[in-house]
């Protein structure tokens, strides 16, 4: 079929008709049904008649819909006259069958890298080989691009780049993976379901705390590969039909629609972006009548992957990376040079480091990863459909189904509709090109759910494409071994995890070193090879679990922090904009003079304190052991900015406001009231206080010193697990306030076009 930028042909006279039909001779009588073979030959007569857009003329398609009716046709022949009416956006009179065409429409763009070589021959060595040329292999050349004059960088891939799961996958970015409802709280509650199927004897606090922890750095990744993802394409120009126009999330039960009106609500008390969606919204944006409502997220949406792929490929072989198609690997092994032999179809060489970005096929190359496991996702594309979607992403949990219509090819109000939908379906060979006969099914009923008056439409292609799947439904990125880096098992969130994985798997080939935005005990492959969680491992104490949520705190500060650098408005913004919701001091107080008044605290009072509520007297009591009972007067300094922690406090009744320096003034981040603890962030972590803690009124505190919380945790009592519990309520809070204020900042940043 033609593609959009050729002339138009005109159109087609009674003579014309007649010769173009030629081609069926007398087929179609009686007695001699049409072959394939002649609808093959039909198919490319017909395609010198079409015009710019690739549609046929009104006539050529009555003529060609009568021939669907009235003439016989072998059975392989009628599916191929099918397909080409789906090609062409015409309907059909018989029952929708699969498509002929099972390549993706991604695959129509032609790129002179798709079957490059930058050298006869393959060289012997190199200094960083990168298996695999999808999106994440892809991202790891450009970010070496710049290393090259230093370091001799080679690509390998055993087809084409963008051939497999980056060129097979729907073209959607989403900021949240995992998560289908909801905004960060609902990350959470997905990373404690995974967390508990996966490490079911771990005590439910110890995963609660590790959820939290893992939902906040999913959640950081996703950012960072959206922003990297939006630099490279405006930085580079890379016309990939790059299209920001956000997600819709449709709701589709009763309990589905009040988590989307509770969560919104949540967020936008928090000032996020996120909107309900009315069913008349809806229907008055893309025509679809609805049950239920939906939810509207600004800035996700939709790419060409081929297109970008390929774009950051030509700038890296632009800058010096070496690219070679069709190049199978067999195995890599260890060299006796502490090298690593890379054997392929066409010979072995040698690299001092590897970079494994193969996703699906990983443990073709490394047994042990077997924990890596491949699926299969069934996708189709209706021709010159309605465009409603507009460049905005759909998804719902109802099939379950996602759909967008990709912009290079939308015009004159019509655009192809890419929809995918059913469960994937694991699967033993990530080559498999087989379609399911169910999941088709599946497909035509969601698709005329959504567009009913595509309902004879047939598809013009349909096709499937291997995702990665593993056990905790977390990527696996990290060192297998030195000098073996593995980025794969994206669980079908490619457009989530991929930029920013090759990014990671590009610094740890230069570095040795993991970045410290990549936690090792999360995304390292090395926690598929072991049946205990790394992030539970040799741990004498629950001090770990509560220090390690203090650091991705601080860690979702600094990328605030720095954000807040590049643009004074971007500042002002969130300042006004800022929630005055409980934020922890991280800071100590000093012990006091002898004598300061220590009031004795009864267990009830203590039990009506939140954190407490679950705690038994008998447990209250033996917390009123091990604190010290204070009282704090009205303008009493607590503790100062960037001093050291060795307490934290509990506030009993009173209210104690915390502020921080801010370009020379101090801004008030929250007053914290009684139930409140404060000062464990500092403690926990051993790092400096952020903010200064002041007593607003009179106030009633509990004290505990460092050693008297650490010998608590220490314990693995249920006491101390409970304890573990209250202790991370706070920090819990004040990281999802951070991560609230890192999407404002983001979303203002795009509102603004500031650049990153």
């Amino acid at each position: 079929m033609p593609t959009a930028g050729q002339c138009p042909a005109p159109s087609a006279s009674r003579a014309d008709l007649a010769k173009l039909f030629s081609v069926l001779g007398d087929a179609g009588s009686q007695d001699r049904p049409i072959s394939r073979e002649r609808v093959r030959r039909l198919k490319a007569a017909v395609a010198e008649s079409l015009d710019r857009r690739g549609r046929a003329s009104p006539q050529l398609a009555a003529k060609l819909q009568r021939i669907e009716r009235e003439c016989r046709f072998t059975p392989a022949a009628r599916t191929e006259f099918q397909t080409l009416l789906g090609a062409l956006g015409l309907d059909s009179a018989f029952p929708i069958q699969v498509p002929v065409d099972a390549e993706p429409s991604w695959f129509r763009y032609v790129h002179p890298l798709k079957r490059y070589r930058s050298y006869a021959q393959l060289p012997a060595e190199a200094d960083v080989v990168i298996i695999g040329a999808g999106l994440t292999g892809a991202s790891a050349a450009y970010h070496l691009r710049d290393k090259t004059e230093g370091l001799r960088v080679i690509v390998l891939d055993r087809g084409s780049p963008a051939g497999e799961a980056s060129g097979r996958n729907a073209g959607n970015f989403e900021l949240l993976p995992e998560n289908s409802v909801g905004t960060y709280d609902g990350l959470a509650r997905e990373r404690l379901h995974f967390l508990s199927r996966c490490y079911p004897a771990i005590p439910r606090e110890v995963l609660r705390v590790e959820a939290e922890r893992q939902a906040s750095l999913v959640f950081s990744f996703a950012v960072r590969n959206r922003d990297r993802l939006r630099q490279i394409i405006e930085q580079e120009k890379l016309a990939c039909d790059f299209s920001p126009k956000g997600w819709l999330y449709l709701a589709h039960t009763e309990r589905e629609e009040q988590a989307i009106c509770d969560e919104v609500a949540m967020a936008s008390r928090q000032d996020q972006q996120v909107e309900i969606w009315s069913r008349m919204k809806i229907r008055q944006e893309f025509g679809f009548e609805r049950g239920f409502i939906g939810r509207f997220v600004p800035g996700d949406g939709t790419y060409h992957p081929a297109k970008f792929v390929y774009g950051v490929l030509q700038v890296a072989v632009n800058a010096g990376v070496q690219l070679y198609t069709d190049v199978a690997v067999r195995r890599v092994n260890g060299a006796s040079d502490g090298r690593h032999l890379i054997e392929t179809d066409e010979g072995s060489l040698l690299a001092r480091s590897v970079i494994v970005a193969t996703n699906a096929f990983t443990r073709q190359l490394f047994p042990e990863l077997d924990a890596i496991r491949p699926a299969q996702s069934q996708i189709s594309v209706t021709e010159f459909a309605p465009d409603r979607c507009r460049g905005r992403l759909v998804t719902s949990e109802e099939g379950p189904v996602y759909f967008n219509q990709p912009r290079g090819d939308a015009r004159d109000g019509m655009a192809p509709l890419l929809l995918g939908g059913g469960k994937d379906r694991p699967m033993r060979n990530p080559s498999s090109r087989r379609r399911s006969p169910q999941v088709h099914a599946r497909l035509l009923e969601l698709r005329d759910r959504f567009f009913p008056e595509l309902r004879r439409r047939p598809f013009s292609t349909e096709w499937v494409g291997p995702i990665a799947l593993t056990p905790d439904q977390l990527p696996a990125m990290g060192f297998l071994k030195p000098g073996i880096i593995v980025a794969a098992g994206f669980n079908g969130y490619g457009g989530s995890y991929c930029v920013a994985a090759g990014q990671a798997a590009a610094d740890m080939a230069i570095s040795g070193a993991v970045p410290d935005w990549l936690p090792e005990d999360v995304f390292s492959p090395q926690r598929l090879l072991n049946e205990t969680a790394l992030f539970f491992r040799e741990t004498s104490s629950l001090w770990c679990y509560a220090a390690s949520l203090c650091v991705q705190l601080r860690a979702v500060n600094r990328q605030v922090l720095e954000g807040l650098q590049y643009s004074s408005r971007a500042l002002r913004s969130l300042r006004a904009a800022r929630p005055r919701s409980p934020v922890l001091a991280q800071s100590s107080a000093s012990d006091g003079e002898d004598g300061a008044t220590r009031p004795a605290i009864p267990v009830s009072l203590l039990q009506s304190l939140k954190p407490f509520r679950g705690f038994s007297p008998e447990e209250c009591a033996e917390i009123l052991a091990i604190v010290r009972p204070r009282t704090a007067l009205m303008g009493e300094t607590l503790l100062t900015e960037s001093s050291l922690g060795d307490a934290c406090y509990v506030i009993v009744k009173g209210a104690v406001d915390v502020s921080f320096d801010s370009h020379g003034g101090e801004q008030l981040v929250a007053r914290l009231g009684p139930s409140s603890i404060f000062g464990q962030i500092a403690l926990l972590d051993g790092g400096k206080s952020s903010g200064t803690c002041i007593v607003q009124r009179d106030t009633l505190l509990l004290e505990m010193k460092h050693d008297a919380c650490y010998r608590l945790l220490a314990r693995h009592s249920p006491l101390a697990y409970k304890f573990l519990a209250a202790l991370t309520d706070g920090v819990i809070h004040a990281l999802r306030g951070s991560e609230r204020q890192l999407t404002r900042l983001n979303s203002y940043q795009r509102a603004v076009r500031l650049p990153r």
